[in-house]
This record gives C-alpha cells, sequence and structure tokens, in this order.
C-alpha cells in the first residue's frame, strides 16, 4: 500500500480520496487495475509476455486470472484482463499546455506546448502563470509565484504489431515546492491515483478539484476542496485521520491532528463594475471581514492568472499593466488560519485606450466671465482625432457643447450663461478606435457687471448703484476721459452702491466698477458710464458776498 511506503517519510502526511487503496482497513480493498487486450492473429501468451510484462514469467498467473485451460492457444478477437503491477510502464513527457507571462521550465524561458520530461521543473514568476497538461487529461494549474516538480509521468499501453484500440493507463506524481497548486482532475482510471506532494503532505485523487499550498518555510501544508472528498491522514504516532467533504478544508501539521474547517462563503463581488476605463484598475470589496484573495485571469477557467494578489482588510484593490479586453476577477475569503474559501468569479471588460489627453485650460475649479471659453489641451501620441463635451452637471446630461473630430490641441466654445459647468475629453485612433471619456474637470462661468443705476438726491448727490453679492468687493474708478487715462477717484466698496464726491468743476465725467470674489477672481471693467455733474449753485452763493464786496 502506498501509505506503508510512505511512513518510512517521518513527518509527511498523506490525503487520498475514499476510493483509493490508502483508505482506512474498514473501506475495503480497491480493486486491482488492469488493462484489457484484444488478442490479434498470431498472438501467444509467452509472446505477450515477453514483450510487455516485467518478467516474461509472469505469464502463468495471466493464464490463472483468464481461466486459459489451453495457455498456448490464444483465439483472434478473445478479451485478456492483465493486472497493471505486471506491465512494462513507459515514461512520457507531460504537456506546457498554458503560458502566461515569464515560465520557466528547468530555469529556462518556455513556450506554450513544449514537453515536460519526468524530473523537469516549471517556475510561473510574478504575474504569470502556467497550466500542466497530463496524459489523462487532468490539468494542473500554476498561480503566479509558484514552483512544480514533475516527478512521475508513466503510461502503461499494450501495442501490437497491427494498428488496434491503444488502450492505456497513467500513473502521475507532481511535486508541489512552493506556491499553489489547482488541479482538476478526470474521473478516469489510472494505474494509480494521481499525486501531488509538497515537503509535508501527499494528495492522492481519481477525480476531484482541490487546491494545494505549501510553503517551504513553514512544516505545514493546507488543501482546500471544491468538488469530491478528500480523506487525510497524518503520519504522527499514532496517526490523525478525517475526510474532507467538498466545501470543507484542513491545516496539516505534523504536530497537530487534522482539523476539517468549512471553507468560508465566497464575496459579494456585485458592487464590483463590469466595466473600468482607467489603465489603473481601483475597487473595494464589500463587507470585507478578512483578507482576501484577488486573481486577475485572461479566461473564465483561471488557466492563465495575470495577478495574484492578498489585500489585507479592507484595502482597495490597485491592478496596473492590463491590456483593453474581456477579463474575468476571482476572490475568495482567507480565514485567520491561512484556508482560503470558496471561490467567487466576476467578469469585466477594460477599455482605457487610448488615453485621453491630459487637459491644461480651464484649470480646475476656475472662474472666468461668461462668454468665450478658451480649451486646451496635451498631445495624446496615441490620437489622431479628440472629442470635447461641456455639460451643464457632473453626470453630462445637460450636454451644452460637444465638438468631435478635433485635430488640434485647442477649442473655444461660447457659453453666454453663468454657473458651473463640467467638460472632459476622449481620444480616437486614426482607425477610428475611440478611448473612453476622461475624469470631467469643472470650472464657473461669472455673470459680466450690470450696468449701474443713476440717482439724484434731494441734496443734488448723485448715486450709483448696481446689483452686488455678498463676496464681493466692488472697485470703483471716476475720469475725466472715457480712456480713463485722468482718474479723478477711485474706492474699493463692500456693495454695489457708490455717492459721488463733491467736485469742483462741473462737467461730463466718466465711471466703471468691477467685481473681485472672495477666491480672487476679477470680472472686467464695465463699459464707461457718462455722470453729467451740474455746477454746484450752493457753492457759488456761499461766494456771492464776495463777489458784490467787490
Amino acid at each position: 500500500m502506498r501509505l506503508l511506503a510512505l511512513r518510512r517519510l517521518p513527518g509527511l502526511l498523506a490525503l487520498c480520496l475514499p476510493a483509493l487503496s490508502c483508505l482506512p482497513s474498514h473501506a475495503g480493498p480497491a480493486p486491482e487495475p488492469m488493462l484489457r487486450y484484444t488478442v490479434q492473429p498470431q498472438d501467444t501468451l509467452w509472446d505477450l509476455s515477453a514483450r510487455w510484462f516485467r518478467r516474461p514469467a509472469s505469464w502463468p498467473e495471466v493464464a490463472r486470472l483468464n481461466r486459459l485451460s489451453q495457455p498456448d492457444r490464444l483465439t483472434p478477437g478473445q478479451t485478456l484482463k492483465l493486472p497493471l503491477r505486471l506491465l512494462k510502464p513507459e515514461n512520457v513527457p507531460a504537456t506546457l499546455s498554458g503560458v502566461e507571462g515569464q515560465v520557466l521550465l528547468d530555469g529556462q524561458p518556455a513556450q506554450a506546448g513544449a514537453a515536460i520530461q519526468p524530473g523537469q521543473r516549471v517556475q510561473a514568476g510574478a504575474d504569470s502563470s502556467a497550466v500542466v497538461q497530463l496524459g489523462d487529461g487532468s490539468r494542473a494549474s500554476l498561480p503566479p509565484q509558484s514552483e512544480v516538480e514533475l516527478v512521475q509521468h508513466q503510461r502503461y499501453t499494450l501495442k501490437a504489431a497491427q494498428p488496434v484500440q491503444d488502450e492505456g493507463l497513467y500513473a502521475a506524481t507532481l511535486r508541489l515546492l512552493r506556491g499553489t497548486l489547482e488541479m482538476l482532475a478526470t474521473q478516469v482510471q489510472r494505474a494509480k491515483p494521481l499525486e501531488v506532494t509538497t515537503p509535508t503532505a501527499v494528495i492522492g485523487v481519481r477525480g476531484t478539484r482541490y487546491r494545494v499550498h505549501a510553503d517551504a518555510q513553514q512544516p505545514r501544508t493546507q488543501t482546500e476542496v471544491l468538488e469530491g472528498r478528500v480523506w487525510a491522514q497524518t503520519q504522527a504516532r499514532p496517526p490523525a485521520s478525517a475526510t474532507l467533504d467538498a466545501g470543507q478544508g484542513a491545516v496539516l501539521r505534523n504536530d497537530a491532528p487534522v482539523m476539517v474547517q468549512p471553507l468560508a462563503a465566497a464575496p459579494d463581488l456585485s458592487g464590483v463594475p463590469t466595466r473600468f476605463e482607467r489603465p489603473l484598475l481601483r475597487f473595494t470589496l464589500p463587507s470585507q471581514a478578512g483578507e482576501v484573495r484577488v486573481q486577475i485571469a485572461s479566461d473564465e477557467g483561471f488557466l492563465r492568472i495575470v495577478r495574484d494578489l492578498m489585500l489585507p482588510v479592507g484595502a482597495e484593490a490597485r491592478i496596473a499593466g492590463l491590456a483593453d479586453g474581456p477579463w474575468y476577477l476571482r476572490a475568495r475569503q482567507v480565514a485567520p488560519d491561512g484556508l482560503e474559501g470558496q471561490d467567487a468569479v466576476h467578469p469585466f471588460a477594460l477599455k482605457a485606450r487610448p488615453e485621453p489627453p491630459p487637459s491644461t485650460a480651464p484649470r480646475p475649479q476656475a472662474r472666468q466671465s461668461v462668454g468665450t471659453v478658451d480649451f486646451a489641451w496635451t498631445s495624446n501620441t496615441e490620437a489622431a482625432r479628440y472629442h470635447l463635451q461641456v455639460a451643464r452637471d457632473a453626470g453630462f446630461q445637460q450636454i451644452v457643447a460637444q465638438q468631435d473630430a478635433l485635430g488640434d490641441t485647442t477649442s473655444s466654445v461660447t457659453l453666454d450663461a453663468p454657473g458651473t459647468y463640467h467638460w472632459r475629453l476622449a481620444s480616437e485612433r486614426a482607425d477610428g478606435d475611440r478611448g473612453p471619456w476622461g475624469d470631467a474637470q469643472r470650472f464657473e462661468l461669472r455673470p459680466l457687471p450690470e450696468p449701474p443705476q443713476v440717482h439724484t438726491g434731494e441734496d443734488g448727490q448723485i448715486q450709483l448703484s448696481w446689483s452686488a453679492r455678498p463676496d464681493e468687493k466692488q472697485q470703483v474708478e471716476l475720469a475725466r476721459d472715457p480712456g480713463f487715462s485722468s482718474v479723478v477717484t477711485s474706492a474699493e466698496l463692500e456693495g454695489g452702491q457708490w455717492t459721488l464726491p463733491s467736485l469742483p468743476v462741473p462737467g461730463t465725467y466718466y465711471f466703471r466698477y468691477r467685481y473681485v470674489d472672495d477666491q480672487g477672481f476679477v470680472s472686467p471693467w464695465t463699459a464707461a458710464l457718462g455722470v453729467d455733474v451740474p455746477v454746484d449753485w450752493h457753492m457759488l452763493l456761499l461766494g456771492a458776498p464776495l463777489l458784490f464786496a467787490l
């Protein structure tokens, strides 16, 4: 039995399916693996023994098993049962069926389709993954930062002199040196259970889906069963054992019993967007109670994993460097003891290129007067054309201006209504491939100063008034010419009202004002307003006695 051999290695652990020979004795012996062969013309039992058996002298056992009363006579078309333990296996290569990123085969860069000979190692680097395809159809997927060795890959095949149905059984062992191995074992007959070993464990299966994690720095192995059933036994004295059903996992140590734990439920990914439009993906998983393992793959089966990261509690995921196109996100909760839970898969699309150009004007939060607004941005080397959109709302539902197929990096839009506006840009390649809208920028248009109203009081004083906001300062000027080259007086006011000071010389004066808000925005001057200042007869009457005295 396999376990008896393993017990010669102190400190190892063993896992297997209940159908395997390493089950406890009360489960009963497993049937001996057999190959069936259809007898061809000219076949003899002695020829078959010499061709296929480890020991040609084993033919009497075959004769007894098949109840051959005349071993020297075989009938064409007759079916023989041949015990697998008597046959000579052949070493055959496995296949590196998937390569994503930097994958090494025995330390050398490897390509998909490469043959993996027994004894060779496959290593997946950072942001890389690999898939090892075994002869029986089983797949071993290596996420980033994982390394595995193909220890054994043998085939038991009966090859006749003439072409016949080629029946064969496989025996395979993989050794996980570090990282994670995700296994999908086909449900087929094998020469022996498909085994995955680590420095501290042996896992044997016939048909199931499970994960194995190994850390060369720690004397422990953990496994999580996603489909099927696994039986685990430590190599302690006395040994401890447990059965793991789908949805259960265990951390295996030499100095502790096997404690079967339920796997954490799959996290809720409904809040993650289905479309990202920035090269840097950013998202937070809701209700994150503990660490979460996040993986990104280009296929739904996660054979081509390109990102593998562990998120601390409450941390935001930030993933960069993905190309535009469809992707798949997989996430699972990680328990305090390291066991990883059920998977949640979320498809999404990335469309971030060609990237929108960086804007230069108007500056964010800028203020200016209504009228012509000049827009400017930096050239994008990928873009042949640009798109400009201006709206009254941040959601761009109230579009007030849209300009498409702009060949330059500047444009102007006339906006006559004061208020808050939002604008954004998009790039377009020469072939018509258009990228997403960039982040919206906000600017504000302030109204032009209103013409003042002129009032003359009962005392003859001239007052000017206009509408003013509390957050504005009013700057006023009075001059003798409309060009304001000779300013008579100026002032800065808190409100929109000003009384002209007493002027010794009557005639036409010119008035203008502008406002300065609390953000430092300065409006244009109003147009010059002519104000006629009459003769101040009151002052003349005061001087009349002097005239008569003369």
